[in-house]
């Protein structure tokens, strides 16, 4: 019989203490990071700082050997950085930063950005907020529906599938424990789990060499979103498709917040119905939830669904849907290829092909 002391007689705790924030607080977190690399992105384009994506040591260095070389600009970062938070003139200029092109101003805005990113913790609170936001306690992984989805539909475990997990954060979520895929394998950019998580860009993945390599499901839960510009967006759609498998059922998990659905000038639910039906996919399960819409889509294997040059074209530029204030500017793009001799939408790399 489990004891019900928190404590041993000695004093101990019963059981490791985890330690744990509400979930509003976490997507504070959590929306308030990305807002903060968002801005830290724009500003160091326009000041010509090279920032790495993903890899917040790297960017420290860069940002800290830019300013060795840019000494007059110094003062203004170390002002910023040491301002008291939150300071309503900075937070203002923060929001407006597209349009500011003063150096001296930016370097203020880049000095703020950075001393929060520090003082809260920067990426390991992040992370934490992020694993909080999947607690299945509270219902967070999404996961969750993608199994429930995989039972409706047959899949077994006797089948032998096995499953890749874009920006997994726990090796201990429903896809992982489920049974139905074997292996599970986990990829995240900034793992928090070294031994059950690999550490890897997708987009930087070496290409299967062949069918052992590939994938019977693909998860992308709440990443495609916080990829940084919606022609990477694309590629990155276009990537899956060389990750699954050939000849058989082949699946792909998508989770994307409802407001970049529902509240861009540039994407809605149709249209990005549109954009996977014309690279093959088929949805077969949708669900809207309060925050996000899960997708299940399957890719379908005949000849006929290869993308033209036509049906992809027409994604290469955003389209304005929408206008209202408010509103985002969520969108996907893809590149603008011309047709080969046999009309099949062709690329310099075989991003189509299966």
């Amino acid at each position: 019989m489990l004891s019900r002391r928190k404590r041993t007689i000695t004093g101990k705790p019963v059981a490791k203490h985890v330690p744990k924030i509400k979930p509003s607080k976490a997507r504070k977190i959590i929306r308030r990071f990305h807002l903060l690399i968002q801005k830290r992105r724009v500003i160091c384009n326009k000041l010509r700082c090279d920032i790495v994506e993903n890899d917040e040591e790297a960017n420290a260095i860069n940002i800290e050997n830019f300013f060795r070389k840019n000494k007059t600009l110094q003062e203004d970062f170390n002002k910023g950085k040491k301002s008291r938070r939150p300071n309503p003139r900075l937070e203002e200029l923060l929001v407006h930063v597209q349009s500011i092109e003063h150096s001296q101003q930016l370097c203020q805005i880049l000095g703020y950005i950075c001393g929060e990113i520090e003082e809260d913790g920067g990426l390991q609170n992040y992370q934490f907020a992020s694993t909080v936001g999947q607690d299945s306690n509270r219902g967070g992984d999404s996961s969750k529906q993608l199994v429930k989805w995989c039972k409706e539909l047959g899949v077994d475990k006797a089948l032998g599938m096995n499953a890749l997990e874009l920006g997994s954060l726990s090796a201990k979520n429903h896809i992982s424990v489920c049974g139905l895929f074997n292996p599970v394998v986990r990829i995240d950019l900034n793992s928090n789990d070294t031994v059950n998580i690999e550490r890897q860009d997708f987009m930087k993945r070496p290409l299967p060499k062949d069918e052992s390599q590939r994938f019977d499901l693909i998860s992308c839960s709440l990443v495609l979103n916080f990829v940084p510009t919606p022609l990477q967006r694309g590629q990155m759609i276009l990537r899956f498709k060389q990750f699954l498998k050939c000849n058989k059922k082949t699946y792909l998990f998508l989770v994307i917040p409802l407001p970049c659905l529902t509240n861009s000038r540039y994407m809605t639910k149709d249209r990005f119905n549109e954009i996977m039906h014309a690279l093959g996919y088929r949805k077969i399960r949708f669900k809207e939830a309060k925050k996000v819409a899960y997708w299940l889509y399957e890719l379908e294997q005949s000849e006929n669904t290869m993308c033209s040059s036509q049906n992809m074209n027409q994604f290469a530029k955003k389209a304005k849907l929408l206008d209202k204030p408010g509103m985002n500017n969520f969108s996907i793009t893809f590149p603008n290829r011309q047709p080969s001799h046999q009309g099949i939408y062709t690329t310099t790399k075989p991003l189509f092909s299966r």
